[in-house]
């Protein structure tokens, strides 16, 4: 693929927009960055791009950068809808993603990993059963480092283990990994795509481009997918609680290729942990990876940061951590593995999205619904016939609200169902925060 004199716009100046742009530069392309924030830090960086006659635009997009260059690449996070990115495609201006432009100087197989739940995970859980395996992996995408950053230089690695979100399978024409992977789909980013169709057919793109050496992993519980694998061309490996499926599971066993696999000790929470830890098992045996080693590495997981994250003891209550969860459909998965009674801290950032899909859940199991943030006068009006419900302005005050009402054997359980930027940076900052105020208890 030739760069050489081609003009590329980058938009996001994030970690990875940062590293595109560096790419780009080294392949001789005349290069324009754009970011609707005014402070996005790298300041030496911009400096530099600045001091070298790059175009870097701040604060806002503006019509006449958008429509400069051949190709835009979006950073993860960018969304197709913004109206800038729309006018370049009507222009006919090409867009793509930064996996789409990095996959293009990689030679090692690319493991895929896409879904609404469950993706890092699953990811992180493939990888340590890959380096245990004494495989050098490499591990990026949507966690970890760009993809774009060992674009031309991936020799050394048996493979390239990708997170992938909906904003970069919507920007691929190309992309093609030989394991893809779907875990499931539920609505999420509806802020940010057009409507639910276009974020499953974003989900679903990661299968898009497989031929018959490839492999694609699919979900055969989940309603968005079940009719997926009529329309590959690829070898199919299915997943799923039934028997029917390739790999399945029956209580904490799973069963694939001829083995089972005793998860009983697995230190994750929740039966949605047995369908990621099932799916590890998958792309482990497809890799060739021995059954122990994928038992042994399973088994020693810990539970990510912010994912049902066991915080403390308090009062003979335990206190978990699930700031991660973003949708309603994570929220409900969270409340699936606790038994009651259960304190509940939910809201943040409304993403339009349907937050009665756990009210059987609540209603089951949930003692005391606590709210805050965005989203909470909306979630107030599902539940506040079904459950005592309290509303309350800062993560602190919703924690000193659960230890008012707090029994011995309850279970808080801090699950937002709600994106973070109302009050917080990021999923992480949030839970932080929660960690520190429990931890202060």
């Amino acid at each position: 693929m030739e760069l050489k004199d081609k003009k590329y716009l980058v938009v996001g100046l994030g970690k990875t927009g940062i590293a595109t742009a560096k790419f780009l530069l080294g392949k001789g392309s005349v290069v324009a960055l754009s970011d609707s924030r005014t402070d996005v830090g790298y300041e030496d960086e911009i400096k530099t791009f600045r001091e070298n006659g790059v175009m870097v635009e701040l604060g806002g997009h503006t019509n006449e950068i958008f429509l400069w260059p051949d190709t835009i690449v979006l950073s993860p996070g960018v969304p197709f809808t913004i109206p800038f990115v729309q006018t370049a495609i009507e222009n006919g201006i090409e867009v793509i993603s930064e996996i789409e432009l990095a996959s293009k100087y990689i030679t090692r197989p690319i493991i895929g990993i896409t879904g609404s739940n469950g993706k890092t995970t699953t990811t992180t859980m493939i990888y340590d059963i890959l380096e245990a395996s004494g495989l050098n992996v490499f591990l990026g995408g949507n966690i970890g480092t760009p993809l774009i950053e060992i674009a031309g230089s991936d020799s050394s690695f048996d493979y390239i283990l990708l997170e992938l979100s909906s904003f970069q399978l919507q920007g691929i024409k190309e992309f093609k990994p030989y394991i893809a992977v779907c875990l499931n789909i539920y609505p999420n980013h509806l802020d940010h795509h057009k409507d639910f169709t276009e974020y499953v057919e974003s989900k679903t793109k990661i299968f898009a481009n497989q031929t018959e050496n490839d492999i694609a992993v699919i979900n055969t519980d989940d309603p968005q997918l079940r009719e997926i694998p009529d329309n590959l061309n690829c070898r199919i490996v299915t997943f799923g609680k039934g028997g029917y499926a390739d790999a399945h599971y029956e209580d904490c066993v799973v069963s694939y290729d001829g083995n089972d696999y005793d998860l009983s000790d697995l230190k994750l929470v929740g039966r949605h942990n047995i369908e990621n830890a099932m799916v590890a098992i998958v792309v482990g045996r497809l890799l060739g990876c021995a059954p122990e080693i994928i038992s042994h590495s399973i088994i020693k997981f810990n539970s990510l940061p912010h994912r049902i994250e066991y915080v403390r003891e308090y009062k003979n209550a335990r206190f978990f951590n699930d700031s991660k969860s973003t949708t309603p459909h994570s929220t409900l998965k969270a409340l699936e593995a606790f038994d009651p009674p259960v304190i509940l801290i939910a809201g943040g950032k409304d993403k339009g999205l349907d937050y009665s899909v756990f009210k059987e859940q609540v209603a089951d199991k949930v003692k005391q619904l606590i709210l805050m943030g965005e989203a909470s006068s909306k979630m107030q009006d599902i539940y506040k016939s079904s459950v005592s419900l309290q509303v309350v302005d800062s993560l602190d005050k919703a924690v000193e609200q659960a230890v008012i009402s707090l029994e011995q054997g309850d279970t808080v359980l801090f699950s937002p169902a709600c994106s973070s930027f109302d009050m917080f940076n990021s999923y992480e900052e949030r839970g932080r925060k929660f960690k520190q105020i429990v931890q202060c208890l």
